[in-house]
């Protein structure tokens, strides 16, 4: 297929890892359409088949992106029946399964326009049933790169019939927050449903510090804006760079200090004048 547009570049996120030769392989299948092609790896750490965690980082990372394609693979129901899809906001494109693994960075790009179901394209290089990856998603996404349009690769569909992500939903009130942990990262920052915008005018933005309870202890911990703002060792509440407050341990894991790992519930209160 010949190319209508100066060339985009391709980010590539996956829960491929970095011992085995799956994301090599997709490099030199992206490369063989067209060596101009330029990639960027985003990830390839994402725990296997963590659709939410790769969603995550997608949507944390587009928002700085020039118009891309953007290639996401992590697929734990390849080869059964959901779809795989090109979706296109504005100036990008979106290349991945029908998981929810494209939603939130698609709504951060400003929205689906159209969505493309690429499960046959006529692009695909290969038949295996388990490395859509390779034969499906990385073709296609070269393709979209060079300029070729989604419509020639796939059907159009419905995308009010896409596989939406589900993330749990903090309880918020005046003198309780109930949050769940999304995910701990490398250092043992663990990350908290609770974004920023939705905790104006409680009482988050009116102490010092909050109680926080796990299944373990309940641990008075201040509410700062970076590590540095409390002893080495010692706990402190900030908010993380993709905008959800973080429970963090200056130094240290907050994960291992309050055995919190993904979906675990934290009940947080604040704390009252002389406490």
């Amino acid at each position: 297929m010949e190319p209508s547009n100066p060339i985009r570049p391709v980010t590539f996120l996956s829960d491929f890892g970095y011992s085995d030769e799956y994301t090599g392989v997709c490099r030199m299948v992206v490369a063989g359409v067209d060596d101009r092609i330029k990639m960027l790896d985003i990830t390839h750490g994402i725990p296997p088949g963590d659709v939410r965690r790769g969603a995550l980082a997608l949507a944390s990372t587009v928002r700085f992106s020039l118009p891309a394609v953007h290639l996401a693979v992590v697929d734990p129901g390849v080869g059964g029946s959901r779809r795989a899809l090109v979706l296109t906001c504005k100036e990008h494109h979106l290349v991945g399964p029908d998981n929810g693994l494209l939603q939130l960075a698609a709504t951060l790009l400003g929205g689906i326009e159209a969505a493309f179901d690429i499960s046959a394209t006529p692009v695909r290089i290969g038949e295996s049933d388990t490395f859509h990856g390779r034969d499906i998603f990385s073709p296609v996404a070269a393709e979209l790169a060079r300029g070729t349009a989604p419509g020639e690769l796939g059907e159009a569909v419905g995308f009010r019939d896409l596989v939406g992500l589900e993330l749990p939903e903090p309880l918020i009130t005046p003198v309780q927050t109930d949050a769940h942990v999304l995910y701990p990262d490398q250092y043992g920052n663990v990350i908290l449903n609770l974004h920023t915008e939705a905790l104006d005018g409680t009482f988050f933005t009116e102490c010092d510090a909050v109680w926080i309870e796990t299944s373990r202890e309940k641990v008075k911990v201040p509410l700062g804006r970076t590590f540095a703002d409390v002893d080495a060792g010692e706990p402190v509440i900030h908010t993380d760079s993709t905008g959800y407050l973080a429970l963090a341990v200056n130094r240290g894991s907050a994960a291992g200090r309050f055995g919190l790992g993904q979906d675990n519930q934290v009940r947080i209160t604040p704390v009252a004048s002389g406490e």
